[in-house]
Formats: C-alpha cells, sequence, structure tokens
C-alpha cells in the first residue's frame, strides 16, 4: 500500500476508490492462502493472531465491494 501513503512505511493511508479497495482486496486474498487453516497448528500466537486481522479485512473489503 506504498503506492497510496506517498511510499512511507506504516503511514496511514485513506483508501477511498473502488480501484483502491480492490488492490488492497488483491493483495489480501494473496497472503490469506499462505496464513490459512492447517497451518496453524505450527504457529505461534501472533501469526494466528495476525491471519485473523487478514481474513476480517478481506472479509469487510468484499463486502463493500
Amino acid at each position: 500500500m506504498l503506492k497510496y501513503n506517498g511510499g512511507k512505511p506504516r503511514a496511514e493511508t485513506k483508501l477511498k476508490s473502488a480501484v483502491q479497495l480492490q488492490d488492497l482486496l488483491d493483495a489480501t486474498r494473496m497472503l490469506v492462502p499462505r496464513t490459512g487453516p492447517g497451518r496453524e497448528s505450527d504457529s505461534d500466537p501472533e501469526d494466528l493472531e495476525h491471519a485473523e486481522k487478514l481474513r476480517q479485512v478481506k472479509a469487510v473489503i468484499e463486502e463493500v465491494l
């Protein structure tokens, strides 16, 4: 998402257009399978929390689009 926040890591980014939201959804979809079910047994709690947050972001954006 660096392309939408001026290249500043960890800076807040406001995504408003459908194109921006679709880019975020595409990126999230690429990450979710790598952190999905079946890999959770050998993951630490922080990884599991991160994966759950990604799934939530994905679900919300899919509802909006």
